[in-house]
């Protein structure tokens, strides 16, 4: 589910890292980035950064007549953002990018 905890219409768009194995015409490349920044009593919590670069593709592929994500690649880091308080926030941010195709 996305950060607002609302159902992920394009959840049925498929987002894999590999290839598949049935005939489909590859639309165009895509990419996204989500981060999740910790709070006053929680952590950056990687798999709402996840989960929400996952809807970001799965969103694209949709607007661009696609329904599936194929050859998918993710990478992260952790960085951090500056606080009101002094210090900083730890960030975890995901990239994310692949080929659309339309099954």
């Amino acid at each position: 589910m996305a950060r607002n905890s609302k159902p992920d219409p394009n959840a049925h768009v498929l987002v894999i890292t590999g290839d598949f194995n049935t005939n489909y015409q590859i639309i165009d490349s895509v990419f996204a980035m989500d981060k999740h920044k910790e709070g006053f009593f929680s952590f950056a919590d990687p798999a709402k950064a996840f989960a929400g670069v996952r809807a970001q593709l799965r969103k694209a592929a949709v607007e661009l007549g696609g329904n599936a994500v194929i050859n998918c690649a993710f990478e992260y880091r952790v960085s951090v953002a500056p606080s009101l308080f002094g210090g900083g926030k730890q960030v975890m941010e995901i990239f994310a990018y692949g080929t659309v195709v339309r099954a």
